[in-house]
């Protein structure tokens, strides 16, 4: 038996597992202990996390449960968008000096921090490390294809 939820115009089914694995990944994103909790057999949740995060009307779901919360929190997909340009468009003349010592945060920007993935004291000062360029650049160029 499925249960069925409006989804403010759209009705989605949902069986019980599928409902109790959806919940469970809006608490942990980790489809996987997320199928373990809705009752999958520890030998397939991987498997069945992977499998119930591409089912249409479980993503609509959970699109659905997350939307208050994100809006909430101002996350917009313009919010989104603007983050991956800032990963995928940054480089590391963007946080060093000529000399290559690290510039001062607020000569670079809060605009431009959300690039950096880790900063690392060494024996030499600080080493800074930038999310991966090449997959925002990626990301990105599957928004604007034609």
């Amino acid at each position: 038996m499925k249960k069925i939820f409006d989804l403010g115009g759209d009705v989605v089914r949902l069986t019980e597992k599928e409902f109790r694995f959806a919940e469970h990944y809006l608490c942990s994103f980790n489809a996987t202990e997320a199928a373990k909790e809705a009752g999958y057999s520890m030998n397939c949740a991987r498997q069945q996390g992977h499998e119930n995060l591409t089912k249409p009307y479980i993503k609509e779901y959970l699109q659905y449960r997350a939307k208050p919360h994100l809006e909430s929190l101002e996350v917009t997909q313009r919010r989104m968008i603007k983050e991956l340009a800032t990963v995928a468009f940054s480089n590391m003349g963007d946080f060093l000096n000529p000399d290559w010592s690290l510039k001062n945060l607020e000569e670079v920007g809060h605009e431009k921090t959300g690039a950096i993935k880790m900063a690392q004291k060494q024996e030499n000062g600080v080493g800074i490390y930038l999310h991966d360029k090449m997959a925002a650049l990626k990301m990105l160029l599957e928004l604007v294809k034609d």
